[in-house]
């Protein structure tokens, strides 16, 4: 029986396609494709400000923490002088308070000497009585000590009135001294609290000069110098200098098994020494046609689902570079 070569030629062929197939197959299942991207950072403001100055322009490269703008807000130059001049008042209240409280002090500490000295001089004028009587007594020889014994008592009246007047003095200089410490705690009090606003208000003004959050370039300046930019407009938008995501892309053919977190390799298609590692961070359940550059026949549309992985701070990707996704 004659074989004809052509068959055994259609045989092998199959075979190798069936070969080649089922090899595509499991290596599809193992390895995606995507392309590294990068997410640039949109710099804005909640408020409105008046651009004072600008560093930046569209295409320039930056490095973090360059400064890219300055602002100014007037409400906060306004409230600041406002918050001083209540500081000043509180202070100048606080001293004419004290002043006066000084002042009632030292008009009440005369008023007590006085009293002192005028109980001083009754006593003395008593003691000068009973002394005379006493030498006039014994002159003629009288016993009596009637009277002095009278003035003894008057003497000691006097004399505790005058401790007690000594008593008063100190715990009524005590109360002004009390007076004037808690104005000068209130006073702190009131200034301390302004002192905050102040703080709040300076920590505001730190956000009114804009740095660079990363290393990068600026793609484009939506403002200009000298204008004034409304509450959450956009004022620049800075790209990084190398890729900080890549968007993979699933075939709605494949259902490989995958959990989020999962360390995925990449590489890159025509740098295949250049890989790192990554975390793969999302999966879109929602199919999307895949971009032409990733097709497997670019004529042909496709369809799949878009993976989200996370790329380290620093590799070697160029951003829109096309990569290789493999699997565990």
């Amino acid at each position: 029986m004659k074989i004809n070569i052509l068959y055994v030629f259609w045989a092998i062929a199959l075979l190798g396609f069936l070969y080649i197939g089922r090899h595509l197959q499991n290596q599809s299942t193992q390895q995606l494709f995507g392309i590294a991207d990068t997410e640039g950072q949109i710099i804005k403001v909640e408020y409105s400000v008046f651009i004072q100055k600008n560093y930046i322009k569209a295409g320039q490269q930056i490095k973090k923490g360059d400064t890219l703008m300055v602002l100014l807000r007037s409400e906060l130059d306004e409230r600041t002088t406002k918050h001083l001049t209540e500081i000043s008042q509180i202070d100048v209240e606080r001293l004419a308070k004290n002043t006066a409280t000084l002042k009632d002090k030292e008009v009440f500490e005369s008023k007590q000497a006085a009293r002192i000295s005028e109980l001083q001089s009754q006593i003395k004028v008593l003691q000068s009585e009973i002394s005379v009587q006493k030498n006039i007594r014994e002159a003629i020889g009288d016993g009596n000590s009637s009277n002095n014994s009278i003035k003894e008592q008057e003497i000691k009246a006097l004399e505790e009135e005058m401790r007690q007047v000594v008593l008063q003095s100190k715990e009524q200089s005590k109360l002004f001294d009390n007076q004037a410490v808690s104005n000068n705690s209130i006073s702190a009090v009131k200034v301390q609290q302004i002192q905050n606003e102040l703080g709040f208000i300076s920590k505001e003004k730190s956000k009114l000069v804009l740095f660079s959050p990363c290393d990068g370039f600026v793609e484009q300046v939506f403002v200009a110098q000298n204008e004034i930019a409304q509450s959450y407009k956009d004022l620049a938008k800075i790209n990084p200098e190398q890729p900080n995501k890549i968007i993979g892309f699933m075939h709605e053919s494949l259902n490989i098994p995958y959990r989020l977190g999962d360390t995925v390799t990449l590489s890159s298609a025509l740098r295949p020494t250049v890989t790192c590692r990554a975390m793969l961070v999302g999966v879109s359940p929602k199919l999307v046609e895949l971009p032409f550059r990733l097709r497997r026949n670019p004529d042909v549309k496709a369809w799949g689902r878009e993976l989200y992985i996370n790329l380290p701070p620093r590799n070697d990707f160029y951003i829109g570079e096309k990569i290789m996704i493999g699997l565990k």
